[in-house]
């Protein structure tokens, strides 16, 4: 008997954990933020989040927040994060944070030509409200040089957050943003 065919057997079924399943995708165009709202229709453990083509109006980098509300309004205060950055120059910086207004993710990018970033970010326990929100994301970015970023950031209040915001910490925000939810069962 295959392989396949025996795990069919003894889980009573197909089991099709880990898969993503699409949400949403959004393209922004000299936007003020992206917001990813109502998640609890969708009610995942974990969401899958990519970035492609990230261009700012200014210098900036992309930072996320959590809403406890659909939106309506985004917690301004504090969240924390930790990442390590570096580039093909051969520099490493460490950058984090235990109070702040926004969960910076390094996923840089100006005005000059060319510059752009992309990257990917997971989501954990938005839905529980026993839990603490948080995530660890990973992106490269064309800027004066190639960067590269990974890192992770929480909410540490325990409490549901049924919608999130990307926004830029400068100017306007364009790109393609698509929102996965990982099947758990």
């Amino acid at each position: 008997m295959p392989l396949g065919a025996s795990r069919f057997g003894l889980l009573g079924g197909v089991a099709d954990l880990g898969k993503l399943e699409l949400i949403e995708t959004q393209t922004a165009s000299a936007d003020s933020s992206v917001d990813f709202i109502d998640l609890a229709t969708n009610s995942y453990n974990v969401y899958f989040v990519t970035v492609n083509d990230l261009q700012t109006s200014a210098t900036s980098n992309a930072r996320i927040k959590f809403s406890n509300n659909n939106g309506t309004s985004f917690i301004a205060s504090g969240y924390q994060y930790a990442f390590q950055r570096g580039t093909t120059g051969g520099s490493f910086v460490e950058t984090n944070s235990t109070s702040d207004t926004r969960i910076k993710m390094s996923l840089l990018s100006d005005t000059s030509t060319g510059s752009s970033g992309n990257g990917y970010f997971y989501l954990y326990n938005l839905l529980d409200s026993a839990k603490y929100s948080f995530t660890t994301f990973q992106n490269i970015s064309s800027f004066s040089d190639e960067r590269f970023a990974f890192g992770s950031g929480v909410l540490p209040t325990a409490e549901t957050h049924n919608a999130f915001q990307i926004q830029p910490s400068a100017g306007t925000i364009s790109g393609n943003f698509s929102l996965y939810g990982i099947a758990e069962s």
